[in-house]
Protein backbone atom coordinates (compact mmCIF):
# COMPACT_ATOMS: atom_id res chain seq x y z
CA UNK A 1 0.00 0.00 0.00
CA UNK A 2 1.27 3.24 -0.75
CA UNK A 3 1.15 6.37 1.26
CA UNK A 4 -1.89 7.91 -0.29
CA UNK A 5 -3.54 4.59 -0.32
CA UNK A 6 -3.33 4.82 3.15
CA UNK A 7 -4.52 7.98 3.74
CA UNK A 8 -7.46 6.68 1.25
CA UNK A 9 -8.38 3.97 3.07
CA UNK A 10 -7.87 6.05 6.49
CA UNK A 11 -9.30 9.93 5.64
CA UNK A 12 -13.25 8.40 5.96
CA UNK A 13 -13.19 6.45 8.69
CA UNK A 14 -11.10 9.23 10.50
CA UNK A 15 -14.07 11.94 9.33
CA UNK A 16 -16.86 9.48 10.56
CA UNK A 17 -14.93 9.59 14.00
CA UNK A 18 -14.09 13.31 13.77
CA UNK A 19 -18.10 13.56 13.40
CA UNK A 20 -18.83 10.95 16.55
CA UNK A 21 -15.95 12.51 19.02
CA UNK A 22 -15.06 15.57 18.11
CA UNK A 23 -11.15 14.79 17.46
CA UNK A 24 -10.26 16.73 14.29
CA UNK A 25 -9.68 14.27 11.21
CA UNK A 26 -6.69 15.56 10.27
CA UNK A 27 -4.74 14.96 13.89
CA UNK A 28 -6.20 11.36 13.64
CA UNK A 29 -4.91 10.73 10.03
CA UNK A 30 -1.44 12.59 10.48
CA UNK A 31 -0.85 10.99 14.37
CA UNK A 32 -1.94 7.26 12.39
CA UNK A 33 1.00 8.08 10.16
CA UNK A 34 3.27 8.97 12.21
CA UNK A 35 2.36 6.17 14.76
CA UNK A 36 2.58 3.29 12.26
CA UNK A 37 4.31 4.44 9.35
CA UNK A 38 1.33 4.84 6.58
CA UNK A 39 0.35 1.15 8.42
CA UNK A 40 3.67 -0.40 8.24
CA UNK A 41 4.94 -1.09 11.19
CA UNK A 42 4.79 -4.40 13.14
CA UNK A 43 1.76 -3.14 15.68
CA UNK A 44 -0.20 -2.15 12.49
CA UNK A 45 0.70 -5.07 10.46
CA UNK A 46 0.19 -7.69 13.18
CA UNK A 47 -2.54 -6.21 15.77
CA UNK A 48 -4.30 -3.29 13.66
CA UNK A 49 -3.17 -0.77 16.00
CA UNK A 50 -2.36 2.40 13.88
CA UNK A 51 -1.57 4.61 17.40
CA UNK A 52 0.55 2.79 19.70
CA UNK A 53 -2.36 2.33 21.62
CA UNK A 54 -0.76 0.11 24.46
CA UNK A 55 -3.19 -2.01 27.01
CA UNK A 56 -2.78 -0.01 30.37
CA UNK A 57 -3.78 3.27 29.68
CA UNK A 58 -4.62 6.17 32.55
CA UNK A 59 -5.99 3.33 34.73
CA UNK A 60 -8.04 2.00 31.94
CA UNK A 61 -11.02 4.01 33.50
CA UNK A 62 -11.89 5.43 30.33
CA UNK A 63 -14.91 4.13 27.88
CA UNK A 64 -13.17 1.77 25.03
CA UNK A 65 -13.79 -0.25 21.90
CA UNK A 66 -11.30 -2.59 22.57
CA UNK A 67 -12.12 -5.75 23.71
CA UNK A 68 -9.82 -5.88 26.74
CA UNK A 69 -8.34 -8.80 26.39
CA UNK A 70 -6.31 -9.12 22.47
CA UNK A 71 -2.83 -8.07 22.80
CA UNK A 72 0.12 -7.55 20.75
CA UNK A 73 3.94 -7.97 23.34
CA UNK A 74 7.00 -5.87 21.73
CA UNK A 75 9.68 -3.80 22.48
CA UNK A 76 9.54 0.20 22.22
CA UNK A 77 11.30 3.46 22.25
CA UNK A 78 10.76 6.02 24.85
CA UNK A 79 12.09 9.25 25.13
CA UNK A 80 12.51 11.31 28.85
CA UNK A 81 11.61 14.99 29.10
CA UNK A 82 15.08 16.08 28.04
CA UNK A 83 15.25 13.76 24.71
CA UNK A 84 17.12 10.45 26.11
CA UNK A 85 15.78 7.29 24.47
CA UNK A 86 15.40 4.16 26.48
CA UNK A 87 13.54 0.57 25.26
CA UNK A 88 10.98 -0.79 27.37
CA UNK A 89 9.06 -4.49 26.89
CA UNK A 90 5.54 -3.29 26.66
CA UNK A 91 1.81 -5.23 25.87
CA UNK A 92 -0.44 -2.91 22.90
CA UNK A 93 -4.04 -3.23 22.43
CA UNK A 94 -5.02 -5.92 19.57
CA UNK A 95 -7.42 -4.67 17.59
CA UNK A 96 -9.71 -6.66 14.70
CA UNK A 97 -9.45 -3.35 12.40
CA UNK A 98 -8.90 0.12 11.51
CA UNK A 99 -12.06 1.76 12.23
CA UNK A 100 -11.87 0.14 15.62
CA UNK A 101 -8.41 1.20 16.30
CA UNK A 102 -9.34 4.94 15.32
CA UNK A 103 -12.44 4.63 17.60
CA UNK A 104 -10.45 3.34 20.63
CA UNK A 105 -8.08 5.96 20.20
CA UNK A 106 -10.22 8.74 19.85
CA UNK A 107 -12.25 7.31 23.08
CA UNK A 108 -8.96 7.47 25.20
CA UNK A 109 -8.02 11.10 23.69
CA UNK A 110 -11.71 11.74 24.77
CA UNK A 111 -12.49 9.87 28.01
CA UNK A 112 -9.13 9.52 30.04
CA UNK A 113 -8.51 11.32 33.03
CA UNK A 114 -5.90 12.67 35.02
CA UNK A 115 -7.29 12.41 38.95
CA UNK A 116 -10.82 13.39 38.31
CA UNK A 117 -9.70 16.25 35.41
CA UNK A 118 -9.62 14.97 31.74
CA UNK A 119 -6.41 14.08 30.34
CA UNK A 120 -7.08 15.80 27.08
CA UNK A 121 -9.42 18.55 28.28
CA UNK A 122 -10.50 21.05 25.26
CA UNK A 123 -9.65 18.65 22.66
CA UNK A 124 -13.08 17.43 21.09
CA UNK A 125 -14.18 20.09 19.06
CA UNK A 126 -11.16 22.10 18.77
CA UNK A 127 -10.90 23.05 15.10
CA UNK A 128 -7.03 24.29 14.99
CA UNK A 129 -5.12 21.36 14.61
CA UNK A 130 -1.86 22.47 15.94
CA UNK A 131 -3.70 23.16 19.27
CA UNK A 132 -5.20 19.62 19.24
CA UNK A 133 -1.75 18.43 18.92
CA UNK A 134 -0.13 20.46 21.62
CA UNK A 135 -3.71 19.11 24.13
CA UNK A 136 -2.33 15.77 23.24
CA UNK A 137 1.06 16.45 23.52
CA UNK A 138 0.64 18.61 27.37
CA UNK A 139 -1.86 15.57 28.49
CA UNK A 140 1.12 12.60 27.88
CA UNK A 141 0.46 11.37 25.01
CA UNK A 142 3.74 11.49 23.33
CA UNK A 143 7.12 11.19 24.58
CA UNK A 144 8.88 12.65 21.72
CA UNK A 145 9.31 16.50 22.06
CA UNK A 146 9.33 17.10 18.56
CA UNK A 147 5.94 15.51 18.65
CA UNK A 148 3.60 18.71 17.54
CA UNK A 149 6.29 19.29 14.84
CA UNK A 150 6.13 16.22 13.78
CA UNK A 151 2.56 15.86 13.13
CA UNK A 152 1.69 19.55 11.69
CA UNK A 153 4.42 18.64 9.47
CA UNK A 154 2.80 15.72 8.17
CA UNK A 155 -1.47 17.75 8.51
CA UNK A 156 0.79 20.29 5.74
CA UNK A 157 2.43 17.58 3.57
CA UNK A 158 -0.91 16.36 3.07
CA UNK A 159 -3.19 19.14 3.13
CA UNK A 160 -5.18 16.88 6.18
CA UNK A 161 -6.74 20.17 7.16
CA UNK A 162 -9.17 18.94 3.80
CA UNK A 163 -10.74 16.33 5.80
CA UNK A 164 -12.01 18.41 8.67
CA UNK A 165 -14.37 20.17 6.57
CA UNK A 166 -15.44 17.16 4.89
CA UNK A 167 -19.42 15.62 4.70
CA UNK A 168 -20.13 12.54 6.79
CA UNK A 169 -22.23 9.92 6.23
CA UNK A 170 -23.25 7.95 9.30
CA UNK A 171 -23.74 4.62 7.52
CA UNK A 172 -20.65 2.61 8.75
CA UNK A 173 -21.92 1.17 11.80
CA UNK A 174 -18.96 2.32 13.46
CA UNK A 175 -18.26 1.23 16.76
CA UNK A 176 -19.23 3.05 20.29
CA UNK A 177 -16.77 3.06 22.86
CA UNK A 178 -18.66 0.70 24.74
CA UNK A 179 -16.79 -0.68 27.72
CA UNK A 180 -14.55 0.35 30.76
CA UNK A 181 -12.36 -2.80 31.84
CA UNK A 182 -11.67 -2.24 35.51
CA UNK A 183 -9.92 -5.22 36.08
CA UNK A 184 -6.80 -3.63 33.96
CA UNK A 185 -7.35 -0.60 35.68
CA UNK A 186 -3.86 0.13 37.81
Amino acid sequence: MTQQEFINKLAPIAVRDMSDSGVPASVTIAQAILESGYGTTELALKANNFFGMKCSLSGNTWKSAWDGKSKHTKKTKEQTKDGREYTVTAAFRKYPDMETSVKDHSCYLTGAKNGPKLRFAGLAGEKDPEKAIKIIKDGGYATDVKYVDKVMSIINKYNLTQYDKAEVNHTSGQKPCIQIIPELAT
